[in-house]
């Protein structure tokens, strides 16, 4: 870790130098011409003159005085912005070695500068707007055919990581909007990746206030990092797209083909996909802008909170080698002055995977611990066909109505091979198995949603009901044969299971959730807010293992101890009353919730009913303070109850893997979660500085937990179980600020303490782990030939067990990201060099780790007049480095696993991008 600091210090330090060179200053004083009074606040900026490039920003004093040192010798356009006032611009000359002094800028207000002249207006490359920071695109130069992220990068006060995360003014953005509205998605990386720049007139940088607060007009304090991109007029019809190929003219290939048109509210896109270089066709980056909304999700919790988040499924990751298929088709319009908007999407997946894992684990138990090796050779297909419709009618300025609907049917099959043996620690041989298992799926899915809102004449009255029908049938028929043996300490076989069994599992799940909210205005500023939830659902679970009859060979002899047939009713109510104080610097807000679920468990096979009841306390108290634009503090506590599932209480065996065998346990309670959350930031956002912190507790009562058992010849028997004493206490501390224009770096320290219990052969057992995390971060992103982003991480593990405190577990872990972008302009040449190391610690169970150092290159050509063409070399894993290692310590397990991943290949591909958006792109 100490090299690559230092490597990466040497970088920044040997680049800041190559900007360094005989600067001057200008300074002056901004005063109001009219009131003859100084303006204080007011943005100054300077531009490159030939060619309006941003070079440096700042506010002016108290005294309306401004001072912009370090400007290098050359021709500048120095701005001044100030609200209601005209923009003052003026041509400054700037000589290496002196001061170059303004004296009294004079500005002007609109309204008198309206009066007397008619003039042109020049936008400011960046205004602040109460908390709105909005950036004037055209001032910010990008590549041809460059994407909104690269234009992204380029803005202060945003930062776009590898991944395409976007941060704003220290917060992460979670939603992005064109022209105030969704464009195919709200998914940051997908819409910034794939809409051009050149397309984009400005960018703005907002908190949006939740859907709710926009809708009741009350404040609730639940508010998102929003970036909405405002195209320029004559890009808002027309088409755009591409269609890319490439391929090493061996073993791997990828295609694609993208296309979106849109006139006013109506937009159409498509694609179609191939590729077995990685698990999504059509990568995540691209994925919702062609293929709709697919995996974000937006929950209102019990307390009025509401949460969004986007995840991945079952087509967007695994492990091995992918083959993958994709295509969709998506429509959505606008109508009747807006009154009316539809947008459905349909969507194919098909991903084929195969590849081998190997995993070593140690078990530290009681007294001594076990070692288990195993590896894994499988091979997996599914194939996914999904509809997606969604309707909005505002019925009136006051009253609207949602309707979702959402269905899908996937099919799957996969096969596997596993071998897996172990040893205590003597080395001596306890277990080994050797098994195979195969199955078939199919899972439908629909979803149906219908969301009412009626809001009053009284303002801050409001009324909603949302119903939401889930429908589920899932059924698989698969195979298991097993051959396991086990050991006595001479090495010979004490006992042998054969097993040759069929699966034939059955589900059919519906669930019902009706919800009601309802707000009133109870004096100025203070709210009432009432919530009622009812939820009924029922669960059919029928699992049935059948073994072979050696007399014919047919699976017909019923397991009994392996299957059973269950039905699983739930009713759940739950009412909650909050009160809610909302001012503009001030949103406080405290209440409860109390409920009750009823679980009614009927076993067919044994013919018996159990029903259990619990009751539900939700207590909330949330604080936010704003005291001045882009500063917060923040303050969350929220409690709740987590009830069993049904597969912790079904008391049922599940041999899938004969040595890991897990029973239900029906005795399960309820556990009560405490989270405490607090934490202040503050943004600089013309000195691109951030400082913040936050501070998060979580605390358990009558946690569910795991009993695990391990007999000695190393055959393990798990159950969920109640236990106290868990908490998790974390902390986080960042600091961000720029060295030079375009140059900025971030420290961040991160750590955190865990108690986790659990039972191990029928000893309370107590996991404490301590970890802290050391990260840095830097990034050049200008209009010079070398941009760069560099990532470093130093990551710290302790865990001991009470069980065995003679064990600890200590190691560091060191992770290292980078990008290096060389841009040849003159030749339309661009490469980007990415960079990647983890280096493991060595421990004495894992001795022989291998560190991982990855590096892959890009070197792309635009070959046209028009921009359009492009050629491009990909090379994957230049060094052959890629092992696919993942290191992992909880409770009373380590555990290593390594994946066979795609390792060195070298991919040419040909790239073109259309587009007919009014007048033609020329790049920049």
């Amino acid at each position: 870790m100490t090299k690559l600091t230092l490597m990466a210090l040497l970088l920044i330090t040997a680049i800041s130098n190559g900007f360094s060179q005989e600067t001057g200053t200008v300074k002056g004083t901004v005063t109001d011409t009219l009131n003859k009074q100084n303006l204080t606040n007011a943005v100054v900026a300077v531009l490159r003159a030939k060619d309006s490039v941003l070079v440096k920003y700042t506010r002016t004093t108290k005294e309306g005085q401004f001072n912009l040192p370090n400007l290098a010798a050359g021709k500048y356009i120095v701005m001044v912005s100030y609200p209601t006032y005209a923009d003052y611009i003026d041509m400054v000359s700037v000589t290496g070695g002196s001061t170059t002094d303004l004296g009294k800028v004079p500005v002007i207000t609109k309204a008198t500068l309206l009066q007397e002249v008619i003039v042109r207006q020049t936008v400011s490359a960046i205004r602040v707007k109460g908390d709105t920071t909005e950036y004037r695109a055209d001032s910010f130069r990008v590549s041809p055919n460059a994407d909104v992220q690269e234009l992204l990068r380029k803005l202060p006060g945003i930062q776009v990581n590898s991944k395409g995360e976007i941060t704003a003014q220290g917060e992460r953005v979670q939603k992005v909007l064109v022209d105030g509205e969704e464009f195919f998605s709200d998914d940051p990386a997908v819409v910034t990746k794939n809409l051009r720049a050149d397309a984009v007139d400005k960018v703005q940088s907002f908190d949006k206030k939740s859907d709710q607060a926009v809708f009741t007009g009350i404040d609730d304090g639940q508010k998102i990092k929003t970036l909405n991109l405002t195209l320029k007029e004559d890009k808002k019809k027309g088409y755009f797209g591409k269609l890319e190929g490439g391929g090493d003219f061996n073993k791997y290939a990828t295609g694609k083909a993208l296309a979106n048109a849109f006139k006013g509210k109506r937009k159409i896109s498509g694609y179609l996909t191939t590729d077995n270089t990685k698990y999504e066709a059509l990568n995540w980056d691209e994925n919702r802008n062609y293929g709709g909304d697919a995996n974000t999700t937006t929950e209102f919790t019990d307390d009025g909170g509401m949460m969004i988040f986007s995840s991945g499924d079952e087509f967007s990751w695994g492990r091995g080698f992918p083959t993958s298929t994709t295509g969709g088709l998506h429509f959505s319009n606008k109508w009747n002055k807006d009154k009316h908007n539809s947008n459905n999407t349909y969507q194919f997946n098909q991903l084929d995977v195969r590849g081998i894992n190997t995993n070593k684990t140690q078990n530290i138990l009681p007294g001594a611990d076990l070692i288990s090796t195993s590896v894994q050779d499988q091979v997996s297909s599914k194939r996914r066909n999904k509809l997606t419709s969604i309707y909005e009618w505002q019925i009136d300025s006051s009253s609207s109505l949602k309707i979702t609907a959402r269905g899908s049917v996937v099919n799957g099959s996969s096969a596997s091979d596993y071998f897996g043996r172990t040893i205590n620690s003597d080395s001596i041989l306890l277990n080994q198995s050797n098994r195979r298992t195969s199955v078939e799926d199919e899972n439908k899915t629909l979803n149906a949603t219908i969301l009412y809102r009626k809001r009053f004449k009284k303002t801050g009255r409001s009324f909603s009901w949302n119903n939401d029908i889930n429908y589920n049938d899932r059924a698989d028929n698969g195979f298991l044969t097993a051959d396991n043996q086990f050991f006595d300490p001479l090495g010979n076989i004490v006992r042998r299971d054969l097993l040759d069994q069929q699966k034939i599992n059955k589900q059919l799940m519906t669930t019902i959730n009706s919800t009601v909210n309802y707000t009133e205005p109870l004096w100025k500023n203070t709210f009432l807010i009432f919530n009622y939830r009812l939820n009924v659902s029922r669960n059919d679970a029928e699992r049935n293992t059948f073994a072979k009859n050696t007399a014919n060979n047919k699976y017909e002899n019923l397991v009994d101890t392996l299957s059973n047939h269950f039905i699983f009713n739930t009713t759940g109510h739950t009412g909650n009353l909050s009160f809610r104080y909302a001012v503009k610097k001030l949103n406080f807000s405290f209440g409860s919730g109390i409920g009750q679920v009823n679980y009614r468990l009927k076993d067919l096979f044994k013919n018996s009913d159990r029903n259990v009841i619990f009751n539900n306390f939700i207590p909330a108290v949330s604080l936010n303070y704003n005291p001045k634009q882009q500063r917060r503090f923040y303050f969350n506590y929220n409690g709740s109850t987590q009830n069993p599932t049904l597969a912790q209480i079904q008391p049922i065996i599940d041999n899938i893997d004969p040595l890991n065998l897990t029973i239900g346990n029906p005795n399960l309670r309820q556990s009560f979660n405490h989270r405490f959350s607090m934490g202040a930031s503050d943004y600089k956002v013309l000195k691109s500085r951030s400082v913040s912190f936050n501070i998060n507790y979580n605390r358990t009562d009558n946690a569910i937990s795991n009993a695990s058992y391990v007999d000695s010849a190393g055959r393990r028997i798990n159950q969920a179980i109640n236990v106290d004493g868990n908490y998790n206490l974390s902390a986080r501390v960042g600091y961000g600020f720029e060295i030079i224009p375009s140059l900025n770096i971030n420290f961040d320290i991160s750590p955190r303490i865990s108690q986790n219990a659990n039972r191990v052969n029928g000893i309370d057992n107590i996991t404490k782990n301590k970890a802290m995390q050391y990260s840095i971060n830097a990034g050049y992103w200008g209009d010079k030939a070398i941009n760069f982003w560099f990532n470093g991480s130093a990551n710290y593990n302790n865990s001991v067990t009470s069980i065995r405190p003679d064990i600890a577990t200590k190691f560091w872990t060191y992770n290292a990201y980078g990008n290096l972008q060389l841009k040849f302009k003159k030749i339309k040449t661009y490469i980007d060099m990415g960079i990647e190391a983890n280096i493991y610690q060595k421990t004495a169970v894992f001795a022989d780790q291998r560190n991982v150092y990855l590096v892959n290159t890009t070197i792309r050509k635009v070959i046209s007049k028009n921009d359009q063409w492009e050629a491009k070399i990909y090379v994957n894993d230049i060094f052959n480095q890629n092992l696919g290692i993942n290191r992992n310590a909880s409770s009373n397990f380590i555990t290593e696993s390594t994946n066979q991943t795609i390792q060195r290949y070298a991919l040419f591909s040909l790239v073109w991008n259309f587009s007919k958006n009014g007048k033609p792109s020329q790049g920049f």
